[in-house]
């Protein structure tokens, strides 16, 4: 094409205007044969790309082609060869033609781009659109894809992320004496939710909120959850498709820290995370750090309620099905658990430690005490079982703890001395179906009527039904 051109026009110019010309056609079109760059071929090379994750957080306001469907805004990435020589790079739109992103790579759109050349020193710029209709709710709540480079078998990425859905989101974000409410459009958070210290963040009954992987709801300040019975905080991953129903590891967790006290969390069902309230905030004088009614903790990665050296108090909960620990009390504090359930038969997580470990002792790798705590404990009516020979177990300091009573428990534990203290050992609890989180009591289950009066007494249970004067281990009271 070079070559006509300047045949056509070499009649009009001189012999020197004619090479310059050939020169700046060559820069423009870039084509090989004009190309003075040594190429590389080094599978060292790599690209420079401005951003390595491009959000689209904006409201759709723009309409697209089709009517009535909006569009983003248009994002630019610039792609740098840092390298002395020129290089060539494919470029790859992940999600091929099921991608709800566009992209646009030096002027031409497509979604797969191949031997792109970039001159040492270079760059080249793409553009990137999404087209999403936020008000069908068949949209993921969070839209990812990624634009994949690879250069000499070198091969880099950055993710694209847009919101899907008709809903509140934060990204990595803090807040301050801030109440969600809305029961109608769920809250999604992309990172870390941060409420510093001095600060409350209050979440009422009904809400919902799906956490992107790895973000956390992490606490400084004070966190109040204020579900009901009937409309309970829902809290998990951002995924929901059935195939990601009751898949662990999905999102963080909540992480109480340091110097956060009265917290205090009410029916709240969390599931499918690395652990499920994870306190880290050292006992202060006669503050509780965090108070959990009528939680439902489930198909936790690692652990349901974690605490280390806090003081903690827990009713009418389930722990359940989680991969390392349904509850944990570490390196001493202040733990009590009155009706709460913590089971866990889950087999895909490959347990060797009980569900139910406190202690006061750290040790190192060779098993050897590096340090001791104080700790007080109090556990009445619960139930404390899985598929393990021991699901209850401790490693305490002598004259260093104070047991305020463990007694009224069923438990699953080869040590029968538990007897001693009005607990129950080894009996079956029956629940009606554990394989579908349904932990209520079957009418011969060895968790009922063994409950010991408390003081002062717990009148109801986990669905608030009224318990009799024979109260059941566990969270739930059976029912006739």
């Amino acid at each position: 094409m070079i070559i006509l051109l300047l045949r056509f026009m070499r009649n009009f110019i001189n012999l020197k205007s004619l090479f310059g010309l050939f020169a700046i056609i060559c820069l423009l079109m870039a084509e090989p044969g004009c190309r003075k760059d040594k190429l590389s071929m080094s599978g060292s090379d790599k690209l420079k790309i401005t951003i390595d994750t491009l959000f689209f957080d904006t409201v759709f306001t723009a309409l697209n082609q089709v009517p009535g469907v909006p569009m983003s805004v248009n994002k630019q990435i610039v792609v740098v060869n840092p390298n002395k020589n020129a290089v060539e790079t494919d470029i790859i739109l992940g999600g091929g033609t099921n991608s709800y992103f566009r992209i646009n790579v030096d002027g031409e759109s497509g979604r797969k781009f191949e031997d792109i050349y970039i001159r040492g020193g270079d760059s080249i710029f793409i553009f990137v659109e999404v087209t999403i209709n936020p008000n069908n709710t068949n949209n993921p709540l969070i839209v990812r894809d990624s634009i994949i480079f690879n250069t000499n078998g070198n091969v880099q990425d950055v993710k694209l992320i847009a919101w899907g859905q008709d809903a509140h989101y934060f990204l990595s974000d803090t807040l301050c004496n801030v109440t969600w409410s809305d029961k109608l459009k769920p809250y999604v958070v992309y990172g870390d939710l941060f409420i510093p210290k001095g600060c409350t963040f209050t979440i009422e009954e009904g809400v919902k909120v799906y956490f992107a992987p790895y973000s956390w709801l992490h606490i400084k300040g004070t966190l109040k959850i204020n579900g009901t019975v009937n409309e309970p905080v829902m809290m998990e991953g951002d995924r929901l498709q059935p195939e990601y129903e009751e898949v662990a590891g999905q999102w963080n967790g909540i992480k109480i820290d340091t110097p956060s006290v009265n917290n205090e969390i009410s029916y709240a069902y969390l599931k499918n995370g690395l652990v499920g309230i994870y306190c880290l905030s050292p006992q202060q004088s006669s503050k509780i750090n965090v108070i959990v009614k009528n939680c439902f903790v489930r198909n936790m990665l690692y652990d349901g309620l974690a605490g280390l050296g806090t003081t903690m108090y827990a009713d009418n909960s389930l722990f359940v099905n989680c991969g390392r620990y349904g509850f944990l009390g570490l390196e001493g504090g202040d733990y009590t658990l009155k009706h709460c359930t913590i089971a866990t038969y889950e087999n895909t997580f490959s347990r060797k430690e009980p569900t139910f470990v406190f202690t006061n002792r750290k040790r190192d790798d060779f098993g050897r005490i590096v340090k001791t705590f104080d700790i007080t404990y109090n556990f009445q009516n619960c139930i404390i079982y899985g598929n393990l020979a021991d699901e209850f177990g401790f490693d305490l300091e002598p004259g260093k703890f104070v047991n305020r009573g463990i007694d009224g428990n069923l438990i699953k534990s080869s040590d029968t001395t538990w007897k001693k203290t009005n607990n129950v050992i080894n009996k079956d609890p029956r629940f009606i179906n554990y394989k579908k989180n349904d932990f209520r009591l079957d009418t011969l289950s060895g968790a009922k009527d063994i409950g010991v009066l408390l003081n002062p007494p717990i009148s109801s249970d986990f669905a608030d039904r009224p318990r009799d004067n024979k109260p059941d281990a566990g969270a739930f009271e059976r029912v006739e």
